[in-house]
C-alpha cells in the first residue's frame, strides 16, 4: 500500500517526492541567496571597507540598512516558521497520539499554507528592492 499524505489523505509518489524535493532545493538556494544580499548589503553599509558608501548620508544609509534587515528577518522568520511546523509534523509520523493534538494538526495545516512562504519572500524581495533603488538614488545625488 503507498504511504498516504496525512493532510490529504492522497497517495504520496515518488513523483510527489521528486517535485516537492526540487522546490525544497530552490527554495533554500532561494532563501540563502536573500539572506546574503541582505547581510553583505549591510555590511558593506556599516563598514568602513567600501569606500563608494562614504559619499551617502546616514539617513539614507539607516533607510537602506533598515530595510535590509527586513527582508533577512523575514527569510530567518520563515525558516523559524517552517522548522517548528516540520518538527511537529515529524513528531507526529513517530507518535500516533500526538497526530490528533492540536498543535500536530495546525502543523500539517500550515504546512500546505504556502501563502505564508510567497507573504515572507514577497517582503523580503520589497524591501531588497526599496534598499538598493534608494542606495542608487543617493548615489544619484551626488
Amino acid at each position: 500500500m503507498a504511504e498516504e499524505n496525512k493532510t490529504t489523505n492522497r497517495p504520496v509518489t515518488s513523483d510527489n517526492k521528486m517535485y516537492f524535493e526540487q522546490y525544497w532545493r530552490y527554495c533554500s538556494s532561494l532563501r540563502n541567496w536573500f539572506v546574503a544580499y541582505g547581510i553583505a548589503g549591510s555590511i558593506l553599509l556599516l563598514t568602513d571597507k567600501s569606500k563608494i558608501f562614504e559619499q551617502i548620508g546616514s539617513k539614507e544609509k539607516t533607510l537602506i540598512l533598515i530595510f535590509f534587515v527586513v527582508g533577512v528577518v523575514s527569510q530567518i522568520m520563515l525558516a523559524f516558521i517552517n522548522k517548528v511546523i516540520h518538527w511537529y509534523i515529524y513528531w507526529g509520523s513517530e507518535d500516533e497520539e500526538f497526530t490528533n493534538t492540536r498543535i500536530c494538526k495546525a502543523s500539517y495545516y500550515l504546512s500546505e499554507c504556502f501563502w505564508i512562504d510567497i507573504l515572507a519572500d514577497v517582503i523580503t524581495f520589497l524591501a531588497f528592492g526599496i534598499a538598493t533603488v534608494t542606495l542608487f538614488i543617493a548615489f544619484g545625488k551626488e
